[in-house]
């Protein structure tokens, strides 16, 4: 049977069962929470994966962000990794 994808079909990379393969380490904090504000910096310039929008513009911003932030006992990873899907939007999102 022939395979009739368009050559964007077929590029398209899979991203079926990839969302829990991210896991964001453990805490040694006690009472950690994201702050609000923190979030809504982040939800104010969100990437919806639209033509005109630069994702390495949104990377330093998101970076930018989340350098202000640190907390004794957590690794700036980890709040990158648990702030990073409030900055995506619409198609950007898997």
């Amino acid at each position: 049977m022939a395979d009739n994808r368009t050559m964007a079909e077929l590029l398209q990379a899979p991203t079926e069962g990839y969302k829990d393969a991210i896991v964001i380490p453990e805490i040694a904090a006690n009472n950690f929470e994201l702050k609000h504000g923190l979030i809504n910096l982040v939800q104010n310039k969100q990437f919806f994966e639209h033509d005109k929008e630069d994702p390495h513009a949104h990377t330093r911003y998101f970076k930018k962000i989340t350098s202000t932030m640190r907390v004794p006992n957590v690794p700036s990873s980890s709040i990158k990794l648990m702030l990073f899907p409030f900055c995506l939007e619409g198609a950007a999102q898997i």
